[in-house]
């Protein structure tokens, strides 16, 4: 149990708390997970107050701090991406400083989305409150999540649904929500969802297709791969986010061939390449028996001077992209 779920529960509350993270979906529930405990039902309520990065300043948050609350048992401040918790600001020591002094009769509450643990604020909000981090969930914690609103909603979800699901939508828990919230509308009248209802409502992001084109690729499937190219390229995508794309496929199926070859084991290579679902690893391991590994060598040295051609402005972007989807295929 995470220290705020705790606190909550025992409606033993500390004065300052820091909740930080790239997962945006997590910060935002637990946010308002503990507002509601502290009693903040309506964000016009005379003892809540919002501070935001463009108004934020130490002497306005000192100043509402101090404040005692009216015919209320606290005040409750909440501070959003105040930007405070790395690098030099106006007037922090002063903030790092009062944190300890904060009055029994405040909470303040930052939420922040890029923090550095090395920061004096950050020490000495960890040291006088609480601090939570939160992190995309691994694959146990995202298929119970999606498990516990499809049993709410009466459904079930086929195994090939939901890895394409969680392909398409995996890169975030509030793409995964949005993308959900569609799914199960649109299968409403049914009791399981199949693969083919995601690939007909879910986004179909660049982390798709990049597999639809590595597999194409490995294939040596010239008039797929020009083809998928061009759909990423009508969906907006840019030609050096396609790039960056094939360059990380490339690297990642360079280093499976490595670690097949020092007999690395399954769950290391989860480890090592950082991906938490077994059917994207035998997707990308599958692709990396097709190449030579001194094939995928050479393919990601001409990935790095490709991109530093069109940096350099010698080529165009997208004839960069060309050239190695070309090379790729020979």
């Amino acid at each position: 149990m995470r220290s705020i779920d705790s606190e909550i529960s025992q409606g033993n509350f500390k004065r300052v708390y820091l909740l930080f993270g790239k997962e945006h979906y997590l910060l935002k529930e637990n946010r308002e997970k503990l507002l509601a405990a502290l009693g903040v039902t309506d964000r016009k309520d005379m003892n809540f107050t919002l501070l935001t990065e463009k108004d934020f300043s130490v002497p306005a948050l000192i100043s509402d701090s101090d404040t005692l609350p009216f015919f209320a048992d606290r005040r409750v401040i909440l501070v959003e991406e105040s930007g405070y918790f790395k690098g030099k600001k106006s007037e922090k020591e002063k903030l790092v400083s009062y944190i300890p002094d904060i009055p029994d009769t405040t909470v303040i509450i930052f939420v922040e989305s890029d923090v550095d643990k090395r920061d004096k604020l950050y020490k000495a909000v960890s040291k006088n409150g609480t601090a939570e981090e939160f992190l995309i969930g691994d694959q146990n914690e995202l298929s119970a999540w999606i498990g516990g609103r499809l049993k709410a909603d009466g459904l079930q979800m086929r195994r090939d649904a939901w890895n394409e699901f969680y392909i398409r939508c995996g890169s975030s828990m509030d793409l995964m929500d949005a993308e959900y919230q569609k799914l199960s509308a649109y299968c409403w009248d049914k009791k399981q969802i199949e693969k083919a209802d995601v690939e007909a409502v879910c986004a179909n992001a660049s982390e798709t297709k990049i597999f639809v084109l590595s597999d194409a690729l490995s294939e040596r499937n010239a008039a797929k791969v020009f083809a998928v190219y061009q759909d990423m390229l009508r969906q907006n995508e840019k030609a050096p986010g396609i790039l960056a794309l094939i360059e990380r496929q490339l690297k990642q199926l360079y280093q499976l061939k490595v670690m097949d070859r020092d007999g690395v084991s399954f769950n290391d290579k989860k480890k090592k390449l950082g991906i938490s679902y077994d059917f994207i690893i035998r997707k990308l391991e599958t692709y990396s028996r097709r190449f030579k590994e001194s094939e995928l060598r050479e393919l990601l040295r001409s990935a790095a001077d490709y991109e530093e051609a069109f940096k350099s402005g010698r080529i165009d972007d997208s004839i960069a992209v060309e050239l190695l989807l070309n090379q790729t295929l020979q």
